[in-house]
């Protein structure tokens, strides 16, 4: 009788541990479950958000190369600076037609000189707003007139206040400052589309590849600049 309620007891003890090892199981791998999941939409990026981040930083290569190519004391810088506007130019404006047809606004004017990202300039500048670029409410790519705001935080405005550093500085200490912000908003870039290309919009993980290794040897190319201008 006694071997009886024993051998109960073990039995019941057992489904008790079987059942408590399944809940922590259940539960480590609904964790890593979540996390997962979170970890991967920290990787990814909408097709908007990519539109708009890559206009704005294709503008910014654009301006400020067009300042390298004018002011950099050195020979190597002005012809990086003049490589950046003629291979941004080709990219921002498939980048536009892009936006355009996943009806995606872009930020595309800028108050220094009326210059949009494709290099083009507007009649007015002083307006911010070439409206004959402005589409209809469902957000056909064109000119917002808005000082818009990608998701890490860059603006048109701070494009501009990039320029307007630049434009006050001149020899070595121009050439410094370009290479150094060229540095970092070619890394910046890279991980950028880099993230697109695996994205599941087919035409934005095309875009983002083809472009991919130019931006890449940008980055090379701007890192040999750096460590001789820090010699």
């Amino acid at each position: 009788m006694k071997n009886r309620f024993k051998t109960r007891e073990i039995a019941v003890v057992g489904m008790i541990i079987s059942a408590t090892s399944f809940n922590a199981m259940a539960k480590t791998d609904w964790h890593y479950s979540t996390l997962t999941d979170y970890t991967q939409r920290q990787d990814t990026i909408t097709t908007a958000q990519f539109l708009q981040q890559a206009a704005i930083a294709g503008m910014k290569e654009v301006l400020t190369g067009k300042l390298a190519a004018d002011k950099a004391a050195d020979k190597k810088i002005k012809a990086f600076g003049q490589m950046m506007v003629d291979d941004h130019n080709k990219a921002n404006e498939e980048l536009r037609l892009l936006a355009k047809l996943k009806k995606v606004a872009l930020p595309m004017s800028n108050p220094e000189g009326g210059q949009r990202p494709d290099g083009r300039v507007d009649s007015a500048p002083e307006n911010l707003k070439d409206t004959s670029r402005t589409k209809n409410a469902e957000g056909e790519a064109g000119n917002t007139g808005l000082a818009q705001k990608t998701v890490d935080g860059t603006t048109e405005t701070e494009v501009t206040q990039a320029i307007n550093q630049l434009n006050n500085l001149s020899g070595g200490a121009f050439d410094k400052t370009y290479v150094e912000m060229m540095v970092s908003d070619h890394q910046k870039a890279v991980s950028l589309f880099e993230k697109a290309a695996q994205s599941s919009d087919a035409d934005i993980k095309r875009y983002a590849g083809k472009y991919l290794p130019t931006l890449k040897k940008h980055l090379k190319q701007v890192n040999v600049l750096a460590s001789k201008s820090s010699k």
